[in-house]
């Protein structure tokens, strides 16, 4: 008695070739979607004079520097409109001025960046007119003064709490025991 011979099914029915050119086939779909992205979105994360920067963070640093002199220290909250409200304490015999700017910016996306002018409403009170402040995301935050000669920064994923900026040198309280933070 003869078998009959077994004929192989035509390559297309077989699971090997289409496993075999699925990862090229992935690879090539990752790479036109890698390619649009980069096509379509820009960077401005990067930055093209960093001598100029690294110069503008020298200032930056000296204006630092000035708000420590100052002792100034800050608490940032929303209010029930969603606006800006801040609380600014400073030493004895600095003058607080009567306007401030606080800079919202988003750690990624600087088409969220928000600038919303603080007027003063009281006794080291201030008050933006200007919009609420946002929702969620990490925030870098900046106050500075109307002459731009010192400022307070702090970082902030939310703002359903009050926010604190404190200058460089902390008050006596708030440093760490030890033989810094000792009392003398």
């Amino acid at each position: 008695m003869a078998t009959p011979a077994l004929t192989p099914p035509p390559w297309h029915r077989q699971p090997w070739p289409w496993l075999l050119m699925l990862m090229p086939a992935l690879a090539l779909f990752g790479g036109l979607a890698t390619f649009w992205l980069a096509v379509t979105t820009s960077d401005p994360l990067v930055v093209d004079d960093y001598y100029r920067e690294g110069k503008a963070i020298n200032r930056q640093l000296a204006r630092d520097d000035r708000a420590t002199q100052l002792g100034l220290n800050a608490a940032l909250e929303r209010s029930a409109d969603g606006s800006a409200l801040l609380s600014l304490t400073a030493l004895a015999g600095a003058a607080l001025p009567p306007e401030l700017t606080l800079r919202v910016v988003h750690a990624t996306r600087a088409e969220l960046d928000q600038v919303h002018r603080l007027s003063a409403i009281g006794e080291g009170r201030y008050r933006a007119a200007d919009g609420p402040l946002p929702s969620t995301g990490r925030w870098n935050l900046m106050i500075e003064d109307p002459a731009r000669s010192w400022r307070l920064t702090a970082i902030a994923t939310r703002f359903d709490e009050p926010v604190r900026f404190r200058s460089q040198a902390a008050p006596e309280a708030d440093r760490p025991p030890g033989p810094q933070g000792a009392a003398r």
